[in-house]
């Protein structure tokens, strides 16, 4: 089955321009924020708007705790009317600093973990499940949001578009938009194929390197009679890229369906981006790329 590019643009789909990063690792976008207050509503909100009258208090109490210690408002300001701090709190989520965001959800995990008046883990899972199809840069552990994507592996995606841009390599280019437009594609993101194009990646690099041959180990060994690449390193590029084609490899893993996931897509991605821009940075000291060519 050919892979599906059609959501990408002339320019993107062919490799003369850069797509953008999905990653949020500094932002939260309209789709996520909305998300994120829908999980609010459902786990928080409407177990308030549901409860009987007699009951209403005992959820009350969690947002009353947000408005005086999260929010730093005086108790006798509280909305007289659940909806009205229903609006206040959407407003926040949608509105608000990326950053904000996430600390007002930790709070809200903090004060409901010890309970059992909410849905603690199916709450935390609905929250992690949307903060993955919308690839956040972090994840829900033990009520605190950590990071599961950190600015240097987004820098590596960054510095492999400037430079294919740089000398022209739109192969390069075409391949990682099309790895980072199946990653992040909805409703349901491609990994598998997201995998087969950061790989095509460096394949691309080692024939530009070595036209006569398309294997990696030729173009190290290209590289290693001008530049002395350490024995160690060699190995280890070698025995990664060993992996994605041997018998037991995720080429193999890929061709037999078996299952792929989020991870495995986004290690790819960046691993392939990092040994790519260590490939353009060796070929270059070699003279063996010129700008916008390719």
């Amino acid at each position: 089955m050919g892979i599906d590019k059609d959501n990408l643009p002339f320019s993107k789909r062919y490799g003369f321009e850069p797509i953008e990063i999905p990653f949020q690792a500094d932002n939260i976008d309209h789709v996520l924020r909305t998300e994120l207050w829908n999980a609010f509503y459902i786990f928080i909100y409407r177990r308030l708007e549901n409860a009987e009258n007699y009951s209403k208090d005992t959820f009350r109490t969690l947002h009353q705790v947000l408005w005086v210690h999260f929010f730093k408002k005086a108790l006798d300001d509280f909305p007289d009317y659940d909806y009205e701090f229903s609006n206040f709190t959407r407003q926040h989520i949608e509105k608000g600093t990326w950053y904000k965001v996430y600390e007002f959800f930790e709070f809200v995990f903090r004060n409901i973990k010890d309970g059992h008046t909410y849905q603690y883990l199916e709450f935390e899972d609905y929250v992690n499940a949307k903060l993955r199809a919308n690839n956040s840069a972090y994840t829900l552990t033990g009520n605190k949001f950590i990071p599961v994507t950190n600015e240097a592996e987004i820098n590596e995606l960054k510095q492999t578009q400037s430079s294919a841009e740089q000398h022209g390599l739109t192969g390069i280019q075409e391949h990682l938009n099309s790895a980072i437009e199946l990653l992040s594609q909805k409703p349901k993101p491609d990994y598998r194929n997201s995998i087969k194009e950061s790989i095509s990646m460096v394949e691309v690099i080692s024939r530009i390197i070595e036209p006569t041959e398309n294997t990696l180990g030729k173009a190290l060994n290209k590289l290693d009679k001008h530049q002395k690449i350490s024995g160690t390193l060699k190995a280890g590029f070698e025995k990664l890229y060993a992996y994605t084609n041997d018998k037991n490899g995720i080429r193999h893993a890929l061709m037999d369906e078996q299952p792929v996931d989020f991870e495995d897509a986004k290690f790819f991605l960046i691993a392939c981006s990092s040994f790519t821009n260590y490939l353009i940075e060796k070929a270059k000291k070699d003279n063996l790329l010129n700008s916008k060519k390719q």
